[in-house]
């Protein structure tokens, strides 16, 4: 099998990008998939939008693996174009019954007064496939140990979390250029709803109407 590296370059990804949160060991005993325990070397490789978590042997040997979306309006747009119905994954049941609440597809937990993070997203296994059958796409649910170490738990959590409205200001910053779509909406919902906050809204807004127009292609795009 290839190096585990090929299989990030198949999503145009890599462990040099920008957008990189997050690149370490998992012990397979501190992480189960929908409570199955891999057997092997696990490795979490966490982006801004997606994070994957590949098994691995030798040094860098490919054995499995999957991606996991995190950004709202990826995971939509996937499930749309794979012919999904998206009611079936929104994590937060009261979003279909108010429009003005944002569906979400992806949660993160840290369990409070636990051990374990919890995420439920959308994903599927990767490989060397540049198509995936859209019947691969499904809701996985992760619990990983969390690490006693702080300075090593903090780009773990960076790695597995959604990023908040400033982490993706941030990231405009960081990385030169927007890469989630959900920036906009968020960013629109300060401005309308009238906070102390209108200001920076509004300065965000003007640089997002005159900012570059090209995104780095998402992993969907294989789909």
């Amino acid at each position: 099998m290839a190096s585990y590296h090929r299989v990030l370059e198949v999503f145009d990804r890599s462990v040099r990008a920008r957008s990189l949160e997050c690149d370490c060991d998992i012990d397979p005993w501190d992480i189960l998939i929908d409570d199955e325990r891999w057997t092997g070397k696990i490795r979490l490789v966490g982006f801004v939008d997606v994070f994957f978590l590949i098994c691995y042997s030798g040094k860098e040997r490919f054995e499995k693996g999957l991606i996991i979306y995190k950004d709202n309006h990826s995971v939509r747009s996937t499930l749309e174009r794979a012919g999904k119905n998206t009611t079936e994954y929104v994590i937060n049941k009261e979003a279909l019954e108010d429009e003005n609440i944002q569906k979400s597809y992806f949660s993160f937990e840290d369990e409070k007064g636990g051990l374990n993070y919890q995420i439920l997203g959308v994903g599927h296994p990767v490989g060397l496939n540049t198509n995936y059958d859209p019947e691969s796409l499904k809701q996985y649910k992760i619990k990983i140990r969390r690490s006693s170490d702080f300075v090593s738990r903090k780009p773990i959590e960076r790695g597995l979390k959604q990023h908040t409205l400033g982490d993706l200001m941030v990231d405009v910053v960081r990385l030169g250029f927007i890469t989630q779509a959900e920036l906009i909406s968020k960013v629109i919902t300060m401005a309308v709803a009238g906070t102390a906050t209108d200001d920076l809204a509004r300065k965000y807004l003007q640089v997002l109407s005159g900012g570059q127009p090209g995104t780095p292609s998402l992993s969907r795009d294989r789909m």
